[in-house]
């Protein structure tokens, strides 16, 4: 009896945990300043706070949609020579040790739930287009790191 490979388990040849780590400490910078601005035009809404959250949010969704338009293009070229999949790509799903899958999904959640919050305490909610940062730069580390199985029957040129 033979058994299929399950797409939850990791694939063997993960990237070290701490690869790409310049991605994950702007990832967690950046979650860190959402959550700073939000918290600071929560408890004292003034005219620059505001400004700062527009700033920040606004920063955060660019680059997200920078580092989701590189890291898809990346993806979509490695595709060529092996199996890519979106679950592996955008939620690191068997591509990625547990630490970084954990590290990312983490900080995204985090975004979300900041998102989330500052929807019911911030006028505008401007907070509600961070989150795009990380996805954004999940789906960057995965182009670039994640483990994805060789297609069968192609060869690199």
């Amino acid at each position: 009896m033979t058994t299929e490979p399950s797409t939850t388990e990791p694939r063997p040849g993960l990237a070290d945990p701490d690869a790409g780590h310049g991605i994950y400490l702007a990832d967690l910078v950046g979650t860190v300043a959402l959550g700073a601005v939000s918290l600071v035009t929560a408890a004292w809404a003034t005219a620059a706070t505001e400004i700062a959250t527009l700033v920040v949010s606004g920063g955060l969704f660019l680059g997200g949609v920078v580092a989701f338009g590189v890291g898809f293009v990346r993806a979509a070229a490695r595709s060529r020579y092996e199996v890519v999949d979106l679950a592996g790509v955008f939620y690191l799903t068997a591509s990625a040790p547990r630490l970084a899958r954990r590290r990312f999904l983490g900080l995204w959640f985090a975004q979300i739930a900041i998102a989330v919050a500052s929807v019911a305490v911030v006028r505008p909610p401007f907070a509600v287009m961070a989150p795009v940062w990380g996805v954004g730069l999940t789906t960057l580390w995965a182009s670039r790191h994640g483990a994805f199985p060789a297609r069968p029957g192609v060869r690199r040129a």
